[in-house]
């Protein structure tokens, strides 16, 4: 029996929206971190915030970074995982195709036999 799996498909816009968001959300955390690192002791507003509150600089900019960065390896890992369930033999068929090619030669195989052994009883 094969089992169906049912995946949520996302629109190709709303991909690209979410990508987008992302790598802005990153380049946006990345750099406030490095100006925050950039200029200890003549910040001011957020940034020297930031400085003297180092526990909300990690929870506002540093966690979200390595929460994304995970994501995106989690998504890496299943694109990888997904690609090899796809993989292609050296002939260029899937193991679905193998599978059908193998019953095809095999029912051909069989009715000549069934016909070899008609013809070999007449």
């Amino acid at each position: 029996m094969e089992t169906i799996e049912k995946k949520a498909k996302i629109p190709g816009w709303l991909s690209l929206t979410l990508l987008i968001g992302e790598v802005a959300l990153m380049l946006f955390l990345v750099t406030i971190s490095i100006i925050t690192m950039a200029t200890v002791g003549s910040a001011q507003g957020i940034i020297k915030w930031f400085q003297l509150n180092p526990i909300w600089m990690f929870v506002i900019v540093v966690f979200p970074l390595i929460v994304l960065f995970l994501f995106n390896v989690y998504l890496l890992i299943k694109t990888l995982n997904s690609q090899k369930e796809k993989s292609f033999d050296p002939s260029g068929m899937t193991q679905e195709e193998l599978l059908e090619e193998a019953r095809k030669q095999a029912r051909e195989e069989l009715m000549k036999e069934m016909e070899k052994n008609k013809d070999s009883k007449q």
